[in-house]
């Protein structure tokens, strides 16, 4: 898609800052350049642990959606996640956790990216993802 059409780092971290759940996490970008993007947070085991105190799943996941669609949107402009599948590989130990995500293929109708999540300071692969991302200009605005 033209390159007009394609987010920065500034437009990234206005969608941060506008997504409550996102501020909570306190989520922070570290790279970003066209199809890839970085993102890390860091640990707190006051409220992000799961029962045996590891980095909850979910935020594992959160990781890796947001970082699917941040990189997708350094290409495409602004999207919706589809769809994407997860594979927990290590538990969530660490002190900080980054996110990558890199696109894969980008056409009309979607964008494919990988991402990997890895715990700090180890860097120690923890999980791996495959996003299917959508340009938002591809969902029909009345859709329920």
């Amino acid at each position: 898609m033209a390159a007009d059409l394609a987010v920065n780092r500034e437009l990234l971290q206005l969608a941060i800052d506008n997504q409550p759940f996102t501020r909570w996490t306190g989520a922070e970008l570290v790279d970003v350049e066209a199809g890839r993007v970085s993102l890390k947070m860091t640990f707190r085991p006051e409220d992000m642990t799961q029962h045996h105190g590891f980095l909850h799943g979910g935020l594992i996941a959160f990781l890796a959606d947001n970082v699917a669609a941040y990189a997708a949107a350094t290409v495409v402009g602004d999207v919706l996640s589809a769809q994407f599948n997860l594979n927990f590989l290590s538990p969530g130990v660490g002190e900080a956790f980054i996110a990558e995500g890199t696109v894969v293929k980008a056409g009309k109708r979607q964008v494919v990216v990988g991402v990997e999540v890895c715990s700090l300071p180890e860097e120690k692969l923890i999980a791996t993802a495959q996003a299917v991302v959508l340009p938002a200009g591809a969902v029909s605005k009345t859709a329920a």
